[in-house]
């Protein structure tokens, strides 16, 4: 790859993790009632799908099927914005070790996963920091340990994708 497609790619990738990171902190803006509206009405279309008899079940039953999986389902959420934020992140760090470091063949393990699982960390403390200020929100430390946990996942992902990518491109080569 030349060096301006790498940079290219950089950018690109940089690019949709920033838009990625919006979207998490417009989620995060919107108040309880917004947020609960939204992951409740989400969870309905979902229980939906699942359940074959939900046109069937009266009010209450329905009611109770969504207040269990309520909190499990925002929690759930919660885990998957940042499990894509992980991989973004560390796709876009990859290029940029890659761009800085062409010469190498191998990366060391803070490009790799400690870096970017700082700023998801970073980004998932300010995340809940910013929710303290929103009405009906809060702060959790609970809440970042498993927006980290996600990320951790999505950089696990990451590096599995990469791994995939380097045995292809090796065996294309032989």
């Amino acid at each position: 790859m030349t060096k301006r497609g790498l940079i290219r790619r950089i950018w690109i990738g940089i690019g949709i993790t920033i838009l990625w990171m919006i979207l998490i902190f417009w989620f995060s803006a919107q108040d309880s009632t917004d947020s609960g509206t939204l992951s409740g009405n989400l969870l309905r279309r979902i229980l939906k799908l699942f359940i074959r008899n939900w046109k069937d079940l009266s009010a209450p039953e329905r009611w109770r099927y969504i207040t269990q999986l309520h909190t499990l389902f925002r929690k759930l959420g919660h885990f998957t914005e940042y499990t894509v934020l992980g991989t973004l992140l560390a796709l876009t760090m990859r290029r940029i070790e890659k761009f800085i470091h062409r010469s190498r063949q191998t990366r060391p393990i803070v490009w790799a996963f400690w870096l970017p699982a700082l700023l998801a960390l970073l980004y998932a403390a300010s995340d809940e920091l910013h929710q303290r200020f929103v009405p009906g929100r809060s702060c959790e430390l609970r809440d970042v340990c498993i927006d980290f946990s996600g990320a951790c996942l999505g950089i696990i992902i990451a590096g599995l994708i990469m791994r995939l990518i380097v045995r292809i491109t090796h065996e294309e080569k032989e």
